[in-house]
Formats: structure tokens, C-alpha cells, sequence
């Protein structure tokens, strides 16, 4: 798979088959977050991987699913096996900016190479930071940016032309994902 073909094919899945990902997986997943481009290469993200089922049953009532769908939250069969949370480092960068440039770009290379390996994946923004930092016993100095859910697809998903801005599923439980043409995203300057 090419990284235009990755690009192309991950959509948000938000319904997973319970196979366990393997521990070292999701390590080299974290190892692709690790050498994404960071603003100053001050490189202020940590990254805790979550496997165990009680945590991440614990972890399941503090973050909020697809909020255009009905039904958009995983059932109990259907929720993710693992979690990456991208943590903040106050100690490198102290957070009055935020670390979002920095989250995107992390993100962004974790997601591209869980599709290449058939790994399903949902970025979580809408969670509960402060429960998620307690629950995960972190330190002070490090603050919950995003959670990256993952697990195998039990869902599919799909580009379509955009109508509407909000995502919808089918009837056949496919989400359909609406995006700007290019045409209606690309400037042209003279």
C-alpha cells in the first residue's frame, strides 16, 4: 500500500472485532508517532499504550462517539482493543499553546500506518481529560491531548461527495463520509 492509498482508504471506524493487537504493534505504532514533524523539534508528546480490558473499560465511559450517528457508539463486542493516549509534556513545553500542531501531526502517522497494517482507527477529541489522566495514573507534568482508539474493522467506510457535512451510515452499515471536491477545496490564483 502507498501512502496515497493509505491516505485514500482510512476513514474512521468506529465498531471493532475483539482480536487483540499485538503489544509490539502497537509499540512501532508509537514508534511512527515518535518521528513525526514537530514545530521547533521540541517533541513534547508522550504516548501511553492501553491494552488491558479492565482499563479499557474504564477508559470506555470517559470519551464520546460519533455524535452525527443514532447508534454511533460501539457496543460492548464492538469497542476498540487498545487505546494510544497522546500526552502533553508541561516539563518540555509548557502547554499555553496547546499541542495540537504537534497531536496532528502524531496522529496523523499513527493512523496512516495502522491502516497500512488493516488496523482500524478513531481519533477521540471528545473526552474527559481530567478523568482519563486520573484513571491512567499519569503524572502531573504530562496532560491527555486526544485518545486514539484501534482495533480490527467490524465496520467499512467510505468517501462520498459531499451534500451535507455530516457523516451517515447506510443501510448496510457502511458510514458514508462526505468530503469537498477538489475543485471546491483548491485555490487558484493568478
Amino acid at each position: 500500500m502507498t501512502v496515497k492509498e493509505a491516505i485514500f482508504a482510512r476513514r474512521t471506524i468506529r465498531k471493532f472485532t475483539q482480536e487483540k493487537i499485538p503489544r509490539e504493534t502497537l509499540t512501532e505504532l508509537v514508534d511512527c508517532a515518535r518521528v513525526a514533524a514537530y514545530p521547533a523539534n521540541m517533541q513534547p508528546l508522550k504516548f501511553a499504550v492501553v491494552d488491558d480490558k479492565d482499563i479499557l473499560d474504564a477508559l470506555f465511559p470517559f470519551t464520546k462517539w460519533a455524535g452525527a450517528l443514532e447508534n454511533g457508539a460501539p457496543k460492548e463486542d464492538e469497542r476498540p482493543t487498545a487505546y494510544i493516549a497522546v500526552l502533553g509534556d508541561k516539563k518540555i513545553k509548557p502547554d499555553t499553546n496547546g499541542y495540537e500542531v504537534e497531536a496532528g501531526a502524531a496522529v496523523t502517522n499513527m493512523m496512516l500506518a495502522a491502516q497500512e497494517m488493516g488496523i482500524a482507527t478513531c481519533w477521540l477529541g471528545a473526552i474527559q481529560r481530567d478523568k482519563i489522566h486520573e484513571r491512567l495514573n499519569l503524572p502531573e507534568n504530562l496532560c491527555v491531548v486526544y485518545l486514539l482508539a484501534l482495533g480490527y474493522p467490524n465496520q467499512k467506510s467510505r468517501i462520498v461527495e459531499m451534500t451535507d457535512f455530516k457523516y451517515y451510515e447506510s443501510e448496510d452499515g457502511t458510514i458514508n463520509v462526505p468530503k469537498r471536491s477538489l475543485d471546491e477545496v483548491l485555490v487558484k490564483i493568478s
